[in-house]
């Protein structure tokens, strides 16, 4: 994770020889470190050229969202973000402390919710202006955000925490397993994807308890929601492994991808799943169908370096940007 002595230690020592003697000389094993977060494939020149319409979207662009009810993008960049209409026309340029690695949308017709990593605060961002209406204190690192119902949720990834905000004040911060990756919300809860932990957890979306937890095999990153089911990448692999949580949070099945899956988002009105693959500078397509495993129905050459998708589900139009490049893809009528 980019994440007392002397008498008290005589006391320890003392119990630890005693509990090995009773486990009849065996002792304990050292508890284990788990290994580093997956990340992704260092994309390589792109070998196709992108469909679609590229724009230029500023230094180190990372980070997308798109609001259906106003065609308007946000893309995160080092100085913060920048708007674009689904033309690639710029809008507005947002000036925030620190560069953003997702983005999300609070709600149709804005705000965006925009992390500052680097200075651990949330910015709420009005549309089409680019205007800061309210810049919110997070844990350290804040990463993934989604907002549920007007409560918004923010993943730390180096105090494995996650902060909820409501109204523009903190009103708690709960404690999540070891660096917080992906968020998403799935019924009335919020799925929180620990990528150190490789755990998969559910917490109530109303009292912030944790209802459910399960492994993650490979290096998960990210998640979507479809429905009842969640979607995780694998970034260490070439997995998108499917939960369900009805009844319970359970593992169903996996599906293959192209290596080191990492943006993901989910077209809920066409019932279409988009996970860009950063060793291969490609979008994949996969169908979703409810009760069965997705699949793939498509692939999409992009920009290099795909970090981040999304999706206007009232157009069809996919967004992914490009890291390496600091570009954006426009997709329009995506869908297969």
């Amino acid at each position: 994770m980019n994440l007392h002595r002397g008498a008290t230690a005589a006391v320890l020592a003392g119990v630890f020889l005693l509990t090995a003697s009773c486990a009849g000389g065996r002792t304990a094993a050292p508890p284990t470190t788990p290994p580093p977060a997956a990340e992704p494939a260092d994309s390589p020149v792109p070998a196709a050229r992108p469909v679609g319409t590229v724009v230029v979207a500023g230094p180190l662009a990372q980070g997308v969202a798109v609001d259906p009810s106003t065609g308007i993008i946000a893309v995160g960049q080092v100085g913060g973000a920048d708007l674009f209409d689904e033309s690639g026309r710029h809008l507005a340029t947002v000036a925030l402390p620190s560069a953003p690695r997702h983005i999300a949308l609070a709600a149709p017709g804005g705000p965006f919710l925009v992390p500052a990593e680097a200075s651990a605060e949330v910015g709420f961002v009005d549309e089409p202006s680019g205007k800061v209406s309210a810049l919110v204190p997070t844990g350290r690192m804040p990463h993934d955000l989604v907002d549920i119902g007007g409560t918004v949720f923010v993943g730390n990834e180096h105090d494995s925490t996650m902060t909820v905000i409501r109204q523009g004040a903190v009103v708690a911060t709960v404690p999540v397993a070891r660096q917080p990756g992906g968020l998403a919300a799935v019924g009335s809860d919020v799925a929180v994807v620990s990528v150190r932990a490789r755990r998969l957890q559910l917490f109530d979306a109303a009292s912030w308890r944790l209802v459910a937890s399960v492994p993650v095999q490979g290096g998960p990153s990210h998640v979507a929601s479809f429905g009842h089911e969640l979607y995780v990448v694998d970034t260490g692999g070439t997995r998108v492994r499917v939960f369900d949580t009805d009844p319970r949070l359970h593992l169903v099945g996996s599906v293959t991808v192209p290596k080191s899956p990492l943006g993901v988002a989910v077209d809920a009105t066409r019932g279409r799943l988009w996970v860009t693959c950063t060793a291969s500078n490609q979008l994949v397509e996969l169908a979703l169908r409810g009760g069965s495993l997705p699949r793939v129905v498509g692939r999409w050459p992009t920009v290099r370096q795909p970090d981040t998708v999304a999706v206007d589900p009232r157009t069809d139009t996919v967004v992914v940007v490009g890291v390496a490049p600091g570009t954006l893809e426009i997709i329009h009528h995506a869908g297969s």
